[in-house]
């Protein structure tokens, strides 16, 4: 058999085996292998701080740990030395990422306080002179926890901020709620989360040497990537590395309520190319894949639904003209079209805060109310109510109204802010309040005008059958009436009647007796009639008599 008769039969045989391979690949793809799902990560360092000592070791500690969470395939979102503006920022980009994430880790080196229940991250630029202070000036750790809980996912949170905080001194003169280190994180109230502390609560760790790492972050970079190991298995040698190292002062601390084991670092199954070999080759996940086919791109209707679920979600004009300008004749043109024009036509209440000018949704997200922004705009009793309804008409439940903002209408302005993506703290600003009253002002003024037609119904309703408003109902009493038909009949006259209701006479005509404090007029009068006309018939009779 020749060379040329054997080249046809090889190249058929080339062209198996590469279908076979690319079969292989494709298990080893997203859509089924261990490793299947994204992974976000956020990594935040500060070491530069500005208004106490600097701290030596973590921003490098950082660097280090984001460094290995790349190679373990997570998606991290990083700072360094980060003011508080960044801080919050960095904190809703990665709260961004986190839609659709299967797993979300959070770990931040630097400086960090605790103040009654309440964990905070203190930003490089922050001057904490009171227990106010934190709220504007320090990221608080329920905020992060918050995006992180949104939907069901495994969340790890590792905080390597326990270190000797000149802020608490500062701060503990004014607030016997300031203590040492951190306060336990507790997770029996949601599933799938694990936080882990560089130390006891309520205890401070060291920085470790100058130009390395800290104990704690240096024993989780050695065993952070260990394949096929779960992560509290990690963090258990974690804190028995630190314990050794530390000559016993540091013992790490770890909560966890993750339900089953979830690696780090997990390895992928590849079947055999050759169907025939049963065996299987693992391929640590922490070494780089080959370049992989991309996953199935979306059709154009799926794109459309998806466009159109966060426009819906933004609700704001300029995310319906976005929807439109993608998808003019889409699945959702005709609602995009009718919520923009009822955007558009939306007046503001009269007397109300004025649209800022150039508003989008990304300048409302990145603005955070606080007690001061909310003061600054002077809002007065009728515009708090007006926030108040407004809310209610939005799906949202302030309780009862009031002049003043109380704990039910800050968890009302919270809910709204949260559905917006804007920061959570209960206070508002110019901007938000115009954003409301564009979200509301529909529903709002159609509650404005069944107020009226209420009010109106009741004035009409109140004023039918008595004119000029007053009643027509008179009595008289009726011992006047007794008197004059007694004097009537004495002088054989015919008495006519009143032809007008007296006092004690209702206007149907029944004559009845009326009681007052003051005795009954009425018999009195009646009485002394017939007493003088009964006196002089027997004095007459008598007189008679004695004549005869």
């Amino acid at each position: 058999m020749s060379f040329a008769s054997l080249v046809p039969g090889f190249r058929a045989r080339m062209a198996v085996a590469f279908a076979l391979v690319l079969s292989a690949v494709a298990l080893a793809s997203p859509a089924s292998a261990a490793v299947p799902e994204r992974r976000v990560a956020l990594v935040i360092g500060n070491s530069a701080y500005t208004a106490v000592p600097p701290l030596a070791n973590p921003q490098r500690d950082a660097k280090g740990i984001s460094a290995a969470l790349k190679r373990l395939g997570f998606d991290v979102v990083e700072g360094y030395d980060l003011k508080m503006d960044a801080m919050t920022g960095i904190v809703r980009e990665f709260a961004q990422k986190l839609d659709g994430a299967k797993a979300g880790l959070v770990y931040y080196a630097g400086h960090g306080i605790a103040v009654g229940d309440d964990n905070y991250l203190i930003p490089v630029d922050a001057s904490l002179r009171s227990e106010a202070d934190l709220d504007f000036r320090a990221v608080n750790v329920q905020l992060i926890l918050r995006q992180m809980q949104r939907d069901e996912r495994v969340n790890i949170v590792i905080l390597d901020a326990c270190r000797d905080n000149p802020f608490a001194a500062q701060l503990a003169a004014k607030s016997r709620a300031v203590t040492r280190g951190l306060t336990a994180i507790e997770t029996q109230s949601a599933s799938g989360i694990l936080i882990a502390f560089a130390t006891d609560p309520r205890a401070t760790a060291m920085d470790g040497e100058r130009d390395g790492n800290s104990p704690f972050t240096s024993a989780l970079l050695k065993h952070i990537e260990t394949p096929e190991v779960s992560i509290t298995t990690v963090m258990d040698r974690v804190r028995a590395d630190v314990w050794e190292t530390t000559n016993k002062k540091q013992k790490p601390w770890t909560n966890s309520s993750i339900i089953g084991e979830f690696k780090m670092n997990p390895t992928l199954k590849l079947a055999a190319v050759d169907p025939g070999v049963a065996a299987t080759k693992t391929i640590d996940a922490a070494v780089p894949m080959p370049a992989m086919p991309a996953a199935p791109s979306l059709d154009r209707a799926q794109i459309d639904i998806k466009t159109w679920e966060v426009a819906e979600r933004g609700n704001s004009a300029a995310d319906y003209r976005a929807y439109l300008d993608a998808f003019p004749s889409g699945q959702f043109a005709t609602f995009a079209r009718n919520r923009l024009a009822s955007l558009e036509t939306a007046k503001p209440a009269a007397g109300f805060l004025a649209t800022p000018p150039g508003v989008t949704e990304e300048a409302l997200k990145q603005e955070i109310g606080t007690a001061q922004t909310e003061t600054a705009m002077k809002l007065g009793a009728k515009d708090r109510r007006e926030v108040q309804t407004r809310l209610r008409v939005s799906g949202f439940q302030p309780g009862k109204a009031a002049a003043n903002f109380g704990p039910a209408h800050r968890k009302a302005i919270q809910a709204w802010q949260k559905s917006r993506s804007i920061p959570e703290t209960g206070f508002l600003t110019a901007m938000q309040v115009s954003a409301l009253r564009a979200q509301s002002e529909t529903a709002y003024q159609a509650v404005l005008a069944e107020e009226k037609a209420a009010a109106e119904k009741k004035r009409k309703t109140a004023s039918d059958g008595q004119p000029n408003g007053k009643s027509t109902r008179s009595v008289t009493y009726d011992g006047d009436e007794m008197y004059r038909r007694d004097i009537a009949r004495e002088r054989g006259e015919t008495y006519q009647g009143s032809t007008t209701p007296r006092r004690g006479t209702t206007s149907t005509g029944y004559q009845g007796r009326v009681r007052t404090r003051d005795g009954d007029t009425g018999d009195s009068a009646g009485a002394a009639a017939f007493g003088s006309i009964l006196g002089g018939a027997l004095g007459g009779v008598i007189g008679g008599g004695f004549r005869r």
